[in-house]
């Protein structure tokens, strides 16, 4: 039996449906390439119009800018510690608040270009001293205007203007150069005692006058704990007083890298000054110290902050394993 004749003719579809069909496809499968390049490449827009990839990793950070070093002196400030940074990589040592570290930490300076006065033998007057190595200068003058607070004496002031600010009247006392040793206390002083000279050139002997109607008797004496009486008894001490002395008010460290804020160094030649550490720093890493220190001068000059010549990274700071061979390390009592 003729196929064709059972089921009738086969009918063809249009050709114009024909096209609208392949297009139909096209169009699909245009889409789905699009919807699968778009995923795998997925982009944004910033802010300033640039493409973005995003991505699951998280964003790389932009290393901020590494945070510039203190300047390691600063002219402006007015004090030891705010004035002299402390090198890179230690950290200052911080003294109690009332203590004599604290108050050499804190102490005052005159302007940073200022130099100390010296006492001049030739004109017998205070002039700049140009040649001192000073970094700064301590706003203290000197205890008279003639050739008196010199090397040693200017230490024996610091700590003795300490404990007069403090109120501390009874334990200002020092010994002098005499035979035997003589300590001379400022209570002692307050209360009308005075030095009996009458045997300095027997001996080198002083002792206490104490009854002013006599032979040793000092006219005009002033009592009490006033400023003038003070310095007045500073200057005797000084008058009679010098390294050898000063040492025996302290204690000698065994080991100098124990130095602390406060501390005296005395070199093994005698013609260099001793000076006094009015600040520390340590390295937390390897415990090493560095420091810096004052001193005063012969003939009689003010106080000035060493600067370190031979070391200008860290100026005005020391190292504290660089001091000289023979060099000790003393201690207030």
């Amino acid at each position: 039996m003729n196929r064709n004749n059972l089921y009738g003719k086969k009918r063809s579809i249009p050709l114009s449906n024909k096209i609208l069909m392949i297009a139909s496809l096209v169009c699909v499968a245009a889409a789905i390439v699009v919807f699968i390049f778009f995923n795998r490449h997925q982009k944004n827009k910033n802010t300033n119009g640039s493409d973005i990839v995003l991505s699951s990793q998280p964003p790389t950070e932009t290393p901020s800018e590494a945070t510039p070093a203190p300047d390691p002196i600063v002219p402006s400030a007015t004090t030891i510690s705010q004035r002299f940074n402390v090198p890179s990589g230690y950290e200052r040592v911080q003294a109690e608040s009332e203590s004599f570290a604290a108050y050499l930490q804190n102490f005052s300076l005159r302007d940073y270009d200022t130099k100390p006065l010296v006492y001049d033998t030739e004109t017998k007057t205070l002039i700049n001293n140009e040649s001192a190595p000073s970094a700064s200068v301590l706003a203290l003058d000197l205890i008279n205007r003639g050739n008196l607070q010199q090397s040693s004496d200017s230490l024996l002031r610091l700590y003795a203007e300490y404990l007069y600010g403090k109120g501390r009247y009874t334990d200002i006392a020092f010994n002098l150069l005499t035979t035997p040793v003589f300590r001379c206390d400022f209570d002692t002083w307050s209360k009308g005692g005075r030095l009996d000279l009458s045997k300095i050139n027997e001996g080198n002997q002083i002792s206490w006058c104490l009854d002013h109607s006599g032979d040793c008797g000092h006219k005009d004496v002033e009592l009490g704990t006033s400023e003038g009486t003070f310095r007045y008894y500073l200057q005797n001490v000084m008058t009679y007083s010098d390294t050898s002395s000063l040492v025996t008010n302290m204690t000698k460290l065994s080991a100098p890298q124990d130095a602390s804020v406060g501390d005296i160094i005395v070199y093994a030649d005698p013609q260099e000054a001793p000076a006094i550490i009015v600040d520390l720093a340590v390295n937390p890493s390897d415990g090493s110290k560095v420091y810096i220190m004052a001193r005063g001068g012969s003939p009689a000059c003010e106080i000035y902050v060493v600067r370190n010549d031979s070391d200008a990274a860290i100026n005005p700071w020391h190292k504290l394993s660089e001091l000289p061979i023979g060099a000790s390390v003393y201690r207030f009592k």
